[in-house]
């Protein structure tokens, strides 16, 4: 990817981000959505009644992750205890210490969100993962990992904000050791500038696709957790404060247009070395 078309796709992310949460850049945009969960509970409410019985209790994560999707993941992963796994965009760290708590392996998170990161750290002896899980920040182009460091990656919801998808996709296949999987969920077709797919970009990296499906009820979740925040809004003002309740509001607005062109996907590729 030439530096004019990337600095053209990172002008029009910084667009949507603003569009989307009202601020130019995602570390900002998540450093507030992030710090806002902590005085949040309705939301928790909003969420738990879209998902029904596919809510995970627990992870009290910002993402559309169920039990379903979160079982898939470790079973894809197909780890054993003591092997390490890295979450990239791990937020506070939910869905990856569910996972890690459930197959006994050792997790690394990365985000770009301080408060996230801080977050997610103070976390681990709910999960039981004390000394077995930590955090740390980075972003998709520089997680800051070791080369073969991971036996399996993972990152949920996150990649759509992902400009180059390949350079993404070269970072994760540097820290995985040969054979490791990565597993993802993220949307297809909702970024108009972007590849309506993530098939060519993962090839280029050097994976070999698994599997790569839609996941389901997805749409019907995600919509009504939107509903869900806009027929609540001046509650969540009140509970958190319009700087932690905008971005949400914000959100809810914005994306149920999109995802009309959209699919959520959960993929699982392989590290092949040649």
């Amino acid at each position: 990817m030439n530096n004019l078309k990337l600095g053209v796709k990172k002008g029009l992310m910084s667009l949507i981000c603003f569009l989307s949460y009202g601020k130019w850049n995602f570390r900002d945009a998540y450093n507030i959505i992030y710090e806002g969960q902590t005085k949040n509970n309705h939301s928790k409410e909003i969420f738990r009644k879209a998902f029904g019985d596919e809510y995970p209790e627990d992870v009290e994560n910002y993402s559309f992750v169920t039990l379903s999707d979160l079982n898939n993941i470790t079973n894809h992963l197909s780890l054993k205890k003591g092997d390490c796994f890295a979450d990239i965009a791990c937020g506070r760290g939910g869905p990856s210490m569910w996972i890690a708590r459930k197959n006994g392996a050792v997790l690394v998170g990365v985000d770009i969100s301080d408060n996230a990161i801080n977050s997610a750290n103070s976390r681990t002896e709910d999960f039981g993962l004390n000394g077995r899980a930590k955090f740390k920040t980075g972003n998709f182009y520089e997680t800051g990992l070791g080369t073969e460091s991971c036996d399996g990656a993972i990152s949920i919801d996150a990649l759509w904000h992902v400009p180059d998808r390949t350079k993404a996709f070269d970072e994760i296949w540097r820290i995985l050791k040969p054979g490791g999987k990565f597993v993802f969920t993220s949307w297809d077709g909702n970024i108009p500038f972007m590849p309506d797919d993530h098939k060519d970009s993962l090839n280029e990296s050097g994976f070999k696709i698994l599997v790569y499906e839609e996941t389901k009820g997805w749409k019907e979740r995600q919509l009504a957790v939107y509903k869900g925040i806009l027929e609540s809004k001046d509650i969540l003002i009140e509970e958190m404060g319009k700087k932690y309740a905008l971005p949400l509001i914000k959100e809810a607005k914005t994306t149920p247009p999109v995802l009309e062109k959209s699919k959520r996907i959960l993929v699982v590729a392989e590290k092949i070395v040649s």
